[in-house]
């Protein structure tokens, strides 16, 4: 995954588990596991919300060629697209499909792969 989106969630976990420290000092890791994942899903929603200005060329065709897939495809090629080219133009294409259920299943898929890559390295303990 692009650095760019881990470290911006890096920073934003470690504010996360400060203030949760702050308020709980013994919380349960289930808890904490949901409460990083609904940053994180925050986060996704932030990049969603950001106003789009006309999407570049290759953005619309990119939104074209995956319209063409089913949407089971459709989420598995926005995936792949955030690995080639970073988050914010998948979620520019995501948009720019139109189809709210498409943009909920990549934000959980999202959600889970980012989780596990802030376990992964170590930026969050399991």
């Amino acid at each position: 995954m692009p650095g760019a989106e881990i470290e911006v969630l890096q920073k934003r976990v470690e504010q996360l588990e400060s203030q949760m420290r702050k308020e709980r000092p013994s919380i349960s890791p289930e808890k904490e596991e949901k409460a990083v994942k609904q940053e994180i899903k925050s986060y996704l929603r932030e990049l969603q919300q950001t106003p789009t200005t006309i999407a570049p060329l290759a953005t619309r065709d990119e939104v074209k060629e995956i319209k063409k897939f089913p949407p089971s495809q459709q989420v598995g090629a926005l995936v792949s697209l955030v690995f080639d080219k970073g988050l914010e133009e998948a979620i520019s294409v995501a948009k720019g499909i139109d189809n709210p259920a498409i943009l909920d299943e990549l934000h959980d898929i999202l959600v889970d792969r980012y989780f596990k890559e802030l376990v992964e390295k170590k930026i969050i303990k399991p």
